[in-house]
């Protein structure tokens, strides 16, 4: 019989969360997830016991402001998991979640273990099935749709564009200055907290040498800028800003991104699942995410 206890200290948390994760994805390291946790929020780890044996966590945290449980990382980070040695446990850990619970972006994966309320989709590029070519990739377009998009590049030139890959964050302010500037109210960087948790996630993977900071310049200046990280062979990409005035940076850039990954053996590039309408028109994958309400 499985016995449960919420643990709220951060010091054990994080040996919980090590412990149970499995280190497959970004999002399942502990520092990533860390970046989007602040003074609005409480651990809340659910653990279940079977005797003196840990059979698993539900990584919740109480969001002060909202007055409402969430996963660890709240909404940011996605593919999140119930972190259990036998997932056929998956339905008592969730009937102990407390009231007012909501966690979002639920993995694919784990549908099979209980039945989860369809969320968003994420999107993906699954390199592999291309023979990680650029080329093989753009034949997945419609003849039309290819020979355009080659235009709309070709037609870039003409403003002399540089390309870098940047291993540091030194042009993070810039990703987000280009955001509010192409998104306006819409940008997920007027609100601080989000913009600091993004900078802090940009200095982590500056850490782990993982970062990928795609810069367009022009004239010497930054007009388009994406966020990438390199893990266990998935290319994540995590935040963009771009100039709107200038039509098609944003195509360059997601290409730039994509030849990037190429160039570094992934076998898939997260695209997440946030703007959906422009991802369906690149051709990605995507799969079905999930998401539990109590």
């Amino acid at each position: 019989m499985i016995e449960f206890e919420i643990v709220k200290d951060e010091n054990e948390c994080k040996k919980l969360w090590n412990e149970f994760s499995p280190k497959q994805l970004i999002w399942d390291l502990w520092d990533f997830r860390f970046c989007f946790y602040n003074n609005n929020y409480e651990f809340n780890f659910i653990v279940g016991f079977d005797g003196k044996e840990k059979k698993g966590i539900m990584p919740l945290v109480f969001d002060k402001k909202e007055k409402s449980y969430t996963y660890f990382g709240d909404e940011f980070p996605e593919q999140n998991r119930i972190l259990l040695k036998d997932k056929t446990n998956a339905r008592l850990f969730l009937e102990k979640c407390p009231k007012n619970t909501l966690i979002p972006y639920i993995s694919f994966d784990e549908k099979k273990h209980y039945d989860f309320a369809e969320g968003a989709k994420r999107y993906f590029l699954n390199l592999d099935k291309h023979g990680n070519s650029f080329e093989n990739y753009l034949k997945s377009f419609k003849k039309k749709h290819r020979k355009n998009l080659r235009y709309d590049i070709k037609n870039l030139e003409h403003l002399g564009y540089e390309i870098e890959h940047e291993k540091d964050m030194k042009n993070f302010g810039r990703i987000a200055e280009l955001n509010r500037i192409c998104l306006g109210n819409d940008s997920d960087y007027n609100d601080r907290d989000f913009e600091l948790s993004m900078m802090k996630l940009a200095e982590e993977a500056t850490k782990m040498n993982i970062i990928d900071m795609t810069i367009i310049q022009i004239n010497k200046n930054t007009e388009a800028a994406g966020l990438g990280f390199f893990y266990n062979n998935i290319y994540t990409v995590s935040a963009f800003g771009r100039n709107p005035k200038i039509d098609n940076l944003g195509k360059l850039l997601i290409i730039e991104h994509i030849k990037s990954a190429i160039s570094h053996n992934c076998r898939e590039i997260d695209f997440m699942s946030t703007d959906a309408e422009w991802k369906e028109l690149w051709n990605f994958d995507s799969q079905q995410l999930y998401e539990y309400k109590k």
